[in-house]
C-alpha cells in the first residue's frame, strides 16, 4: 500500500470517528428526551404510532477492586486477571 492510500485510510478513519462522536451526541440527547417525558407522564411505558419506548431501572452488583485490593491484597492478587488488548492510537 503506498504512503498516499495510507494517509487516504486514515484520513477516512479521523472523519467517521468524527461522525461517530456527532452522532453518539446527538443520540443522548434523543434518549434524554424521551426519558424526560416518559418521566413527566409517570410511565414507564410511551407508545407513540408504531413505537414502544419503555424506561426501566436496571440495578447490577460489581465488585469494588479497589476497596478489595486495600482490605484483602493476598485474596486480590491470587484472583486479578490482568486483560491484554491491541490499541491504534492515529493523533
Amino acid at each position: 500500500m503506498s504512503t498516499q492510500e495510507m494517509h487516504e485510510i486514515i484520513k477516512k478513519l479521523k472523519e467517521y470517528k468524527l461522525l461517530k462522536e456527532e452522532a453518539e451526541s446527538i443520540i443522548s440527547e434523543l434518549e434524554c428526551q424521551i426519558k424526560t417525558e416518559v418521566k413527566a407522564l409517570d410511565t414507564d411505558t410511551l407508545i407513540n404510532g408504531e413505537y414502544k419506548c419503555k424506561l426501566t431501572t436496571v440495578n447490577t452488583n460489581r465488585l469494588d477492586s479497589k476497596a478489595l485490593k486495600e482490605v484483602h491484597s493476598d485474596i486480590y492478587v491470587s484472583f486479578v486477571k490482568p486483560p491484554s488488548y491491541e490499541r491504534l492510537t492515529v493523533k
